[in-house]
C-alpha cells in the first residue's frame, strides 16, 4: 500500500528540523498518485456538472435534475462503505468507482420522477402520484440495479492474478449501487414532495 507508506514517511519527516534553506519532497510515486487523485476529482465534478445540464435538457427544468441529483450522495455513502467493510484500499481506483456510480445511480431517480410528473400532469395529487410511482416503478428500479450488481460480482469476487487492479472497481460501484437504491425509494419521494410543493407556493 503505496499510500500508508507515504503517509508513514511524511509522518517521520515532519518531526525532523532541517538545515535553514533546506527542504523536502515527496516524489516519484507518491508525486503522481496526488496528480491522479486531482485529476479524477476534477473529472468527477464535470461529470456531475455535464449530467445535470443533460437532465435539465430531458426534463425541461432546474428542479427535477435537482431532485435526481440526491441519489448521488447516496451513492458516494455506499461506495466508501463497501471498501472499508471489505478492507479494500482507498485507491485511484476506487475513485474510477465513484466516476462509474455518477453515471449510473441518477437512472433510478430519472425513472421515478419521469413517471410521478406524468402521473401528476394527467391530475393526479403529487402524494397519491408518488405513492402509485413507488409501486409501479419498484420492479424497474430494482431489476436495473440487480442488473448492474450481478455483472459486476464476478468481477468483485475474481481472484485470478492481476484482478486487485480491477476488483475496487466492482466493490465501489455494488456499495453504491445497492445503498442508494434502497435509499432512492424513500428520499427521493420526499425530497420531491418538499420541493414541488415549495415550487407551488412562490406559484
Amino acid at each position: 500500500d503505496v499510500t500508508k507508506v507515504n503517509n508513514e514517511i511524511a509522518d517521520k519527516l515532519e518531526n525532523i528540523t532541517l538545515p535553514s534553506g533546506c527542504r523536502y519532497d515527496m516524489s516519484g510515486e507518491s508525486e503522481t498518485i496526488k496528480d491522479t487523485f486531482s485529476d479524477l476529482f476534477l473529472m468527477l465534478a464535470l461529470a456531475i456538472v455535464f449530467i445535470y445540464l443533460v437532465m435539465v435538457a430531458q426534463f425541461q427544468s432546474f428542479l427535477f435534475p435537482f431532485i435526481v441529483m440526491f441519489t448521488i450522495p447516496l451513492a458516494f455513502t455506499g461506495g466508501f462503505w463497501a471498501p472499508f467493510i471489505t478492507g479494500t484500499p482507498v485507491s485511484v481506483i476506487t475513485l474510477i468507482g465513484l466516476v462509474v456510480l455518477v453515471g449510473i445511480v441518477v437512472n433510478n431517480g430519472i425513472v421515478f420522477v419521469d413517471y410521478a410528473n406524468q402521473l401528476i400532469a394527467c391530475g393526479m395529487p403529487t402524494r397519491a402520484a408518488l405513492i402509485k410511482t413507488g409501486k409501479d416503478r419498484l420492479r424497474p428500479i430494482l431489476m436495473t440495479a440487480l442488473t448492474t450488481i450481478i455483472a459486476l460480482l464476478g468481477m468483485a469476487f475474481d481472484t485470478s492474478m492481476g484482478s486487485e487492479m480491477l476488483k475496487p472497481i466492482a466493490i465501489t460501484t455494488i456499495g453504491g449501487m445497492l445503498y442508494s437504491t434502497l435509499l432512492t425509494l424513500v428520499f427521493i419521494p420526499v425530497m420531491y414532495s418538499i420541493l414541488r410543493k415549495d415550487k407551488k407556493k412562490a406559484e
